[in-house]
């Protein structure tokens, strides 16, 4: 097979490759991914842009693929939306999309290697949005993405049966949710304890739960 050369850096490589599997986007969709990829060509595929308000492209564009969250491309589209801000250096100012498609990669995942690439996905996109996510102010909403995407998270890592990718969320989500902790732990050793669950999950989850049930 003839490979052939391509020019450009990484992060422009895959701002071309978002560009051309969704050139049949939604005409507003389209338009925000041309103008990533013009950012590109003009600065390259990575690092902080020196142009005016780069944070309200990107929400204006996550805004636009959360219209379509009931397709199938929201994930893909969402993410890859998600990897270009992380690659710049831009705050992710819309990030309910994000974790929302991050919930449906995990759920779509087919097997354990699609579960640690979805679980790595995370744990930069976590790390990225970290900043201006991790005040937290409001903790009696259940549904605020920080929460999510930590819940998600350890929720993903359980279900690759790793015990080195569970303690790594499980550490994350003590951090990031200290109110919320001993409640995790005590609903997720429940469904632990039901038979075919793997012994390892349920001997990191019983070692959580005992830390902070008695904490």
């Amino acid at each position: 097979m003839i490979q052939t050369i391509q020019f450009g850096d990484e992060g422009q490589i895959a701002t071309r490759e978002l560009l051309s599997r969704f050139k049949a986007a939604p005409a507003e969709v389209l338009r925000h991914l041309k103008t990533f990829e013009s950012l590109d060509r003009q600065y390259g595929g990575s690092g902080a842009l020196p142009v005016e308000d780069p944070q309200a492209l990107v929400a204006a564009a996550l805004t636009e693929a959360a219209a379509h969250e009931d397709s199938p491309e929201f994930p893909d589209l969402t993410l890859g939306i998600a990897l270009w801000a992380s690659r710049h250096e831009v705050e992710i100012r819309a990030p309910a999309p994000v974790a929302n498609a991050l919930a449906r990669r995990s759920n779509e995942a087919a097997g354990k290697q699609e579960l640690a690439a979805v679980f790595g996905l995370m744990q930069g996109l976590i790390t990225h949005m970290g900043p201006a996510l991790c005040a937290d102010l409001e903790r009696s909403n259940p549904e605020r993405p920080w929460r999510i995407l930590h819940v998600n998270f350890a929720i993903t890592a359980i279900r690759t049966e790793d015990p080195l990718l569970m303690d790594y969320a499980f550490d994350a989500l003590d951090r990031a949710l200290p109110d919320e902790r001993a409640g995790f732990y005590a609903e997720a050793l429940a469904l632990a304890l039901n038979p075919g669950v793997a012994p390892v999950v349920r001997d990191c989850v019983e070692a959580r739960h005992h830390r902070w049930s008695e904490a």
